[in-house]
C-alpha cells in the first residue's frame, strides 16, 4: 500500500512531537508527513505536494479561525481536512467542519487510536464526497446535452414530437430515433417496441 502523505500545518512544538509520536504508534499503516508552523508555508508545501491529508491548526501565527480554514480548503479542496482544536475554539472546529473539513480533533483528548481512525475516516469521506461530486457533474452534462438537442431538433413544447423533415410529419421520439441511419440492428429494442415500430411504419 502507498504511503499517506500527510501535512501537519501546527506551530506548537509540543503537539507537533505529540502527534509525529502517535502517526508512529501504528505500524500497519505507512506515512510521509510534511510540516509547516505557518499558513504561508502550509499554503507553499500544497502547491507543491499532491497531500492526502492536511492536519490542521486553526490558530496560527500569520492566520487564525474561520480564516485559516477558508483559506486551505478553498484553495486546495483536493486533501481531506481534519482540523487540529483547542477545547475553547470547539465551535470554530465545528464551523469549520460546515465548510468543508471532515472532521476534527480536540488537542487534549487526542489518541493514537483516533487519530488513525480520524485519518482513515476523513480520507473515506473526501473519496465519496468527490464520487458524488463526479456523478452530479457528469449528470449536469447530460442536461447541458438533453438541452442542445432540444434546441438543435424541432421538438414540440406541447407532446415532445420531432417534426422529421423527410417524412413531413411529427413522430415520437422513438420512432425519429429508430428511423436514423445510425440505429443499425444492433441496436437493442424489445420485441413490443419492435411491432410497435413495424406496425406505424
Amino acid at each position: 500500500m502507498s504511503d499517506i502523505l500527510i501535512l501537519l500545518v501546527e506551530d506548537n512544538p509540543t503537539d507537533t512531537v505529540c502527534i509525529k509520536k502517535y502517526l508512529q504508534e501504528k505500524p500497519t499503516s505507512r506515512f510521509d508527513l510534511k510540516e509547516a508552523v505557518n499558513l504561508r508555508s502550509a499554503l507553499s508545501l500544497m502547491t507543491h505536494y499532491d497531500f492526502d491529508v492536511v492536519l490542521l491548526d486553526l490558530d496560527l501565527p500569520d492566520a487564525s479561525g474561520m480564516d485559516t480554514a477558508r483559506r486551505v480548503i478553498a484553495g486546495y479542496p483536493e486533501p481531506a481536512v481534519i482540523v487540529l482544536s483547542d477545547p475553547e475554539n470547539e465551535a470554530t472546529a465545528l464551523q469549520a467542519v460546515r465548510y468543508g473539513a471532515e472532521d476534527y480533533l480536540t488537542k487534549p483528548s487526542l489518541s493514537p487510536a483516533m487519530l488513525h481512525k480520524s485519518i482513515t475516516y476523513a480520507i473515506g469521506r473526501k473519496k465519496v464526497i468527490q464520487e458524488k461530486y463526479e456523478i452530479l457533474s457528469d449528470l449536469v452534462l447530460a442536461l447541458e446535452k438533453i438541452e442542445h438537442l432540444e434546441s438543435a431538433l424541432p421538438i414540440c413544447a406541447g407532446c415532445k414530437k420531432i417534426y422529421h423533415e423527410g417524412g413531413k410529419c411529427w413522430m415520437s421520439i422513438e420512432k425519429f430515433v429508430h428511423r436514423q441511419p445510425t440505429c443499425g440492428s444492433d441496436t437493442p429494442i424489445c420485441s413490443d417496441c419492435q411491432a410497435e415500430f413495424d406496425s406505424n411504419s
